[in-house]
């Protein structure tokens, strides 16, 4: 048994690891809203991960990778969520293309020495928004949602978990019980990582905070986003 579970935790190790959209979702919100909109995106991806490894316990994601119908229909729900969120920081992105945030001393917004607001540069370009360094502000649930969905939407996921547990057999237990182990190791691996990803997260937040650092994650991980999406739609 113990050689069955460390080959189980070597492999958990590296599917777990590899980046996916969960990790770049994680990424993605902790730019636009901080450690707390990447903390509740983590809570909605392990709670959707949990249903999962759930699901695959009690042999309804078998079930449902051996549907075509689901399982495509889950499939272009997945890839349209994932492209409807990649579009969205593509959108945001390119809205603020031509502002400029205050960073220096005689910007915007700074003292001129005498309790005053120096004056805008005249060369400027396009509107200043009231405030352009704040985070974006979202109920803990609406982060939440993101995790959740983008996860329970994974029918990719589904069908790798269907594949891959098979392979990991304990002695001496029913498929049930010897499951469930396995998924309950699955997902406190899992639970470690996204912990360590949100104190590494902590660790940078003043530099994620950075509008200009914001607004390249928001853009790059907008467009990695609608590539996942395209690839979710046309694989198989």
């Amino acid at each position: 048994m113990t050689q069955v579970l460390l080959g189980f935790v070597g492999a958990t190790l590296v599917i777990v690891l590899s980046p996916g959209p969960d990790t770049l979702l994680v990424l993605r919100n902790a730019a636009a809203g901080g450690r707390r909109a990447a903390a509740w995106t983590t809570a909605g991806i392990l709670v959707g991960g949990l249903a999962w490894l759930a699901a695959v316990v009690a042999g309804l994601a078998a079930l449902i990778r051996s549907s075509e119908a689901v399982y495509d229909a889950l499939r272009y729900l997945g890839a349209a969520y994932l492209a409807y969120l990649g579009a969205r920081s593509l959108w945001e992105w390119w809205r603020t293309r031509d502002v400029r945030v205050p960073s220096f001393p005689g910007e915007v917004g700074s003292d001129d020495g005498e309790g005053g607001p120096v004056a805008a540069p005249s060369d400027r370009r396009g509107p200043l928004p009231a405030d352009p360094t704040a985070l974006e502000k979202r109920s803990w649930w609406g982060w939440a949602r993101q995790g959740l969905t983008t996860n329970l939407l994974n029918a990719k996921f589904a069908a790798f978990l269907v594949a891959f547990f098979p392979q990991f057999v304990l002695p001496g237990m029913s498929r049930v019980a010897g499951t469930a182990i396995l998924a309950a190791v699955f997902w406190a691996i899992a639970v470690l990582w996204y912990t360590a990803m949100l104190v590494a997260i902590g660790r940078l937040a003043v530099w994620m905070a950075r509008p200009r650092v914001r607004r390249g994650i928001g853009g790059l991980s907008g467009a990695i986003l609608v590539v996942m999406a395209v690839v979710v739609a046309v694989g198989h």
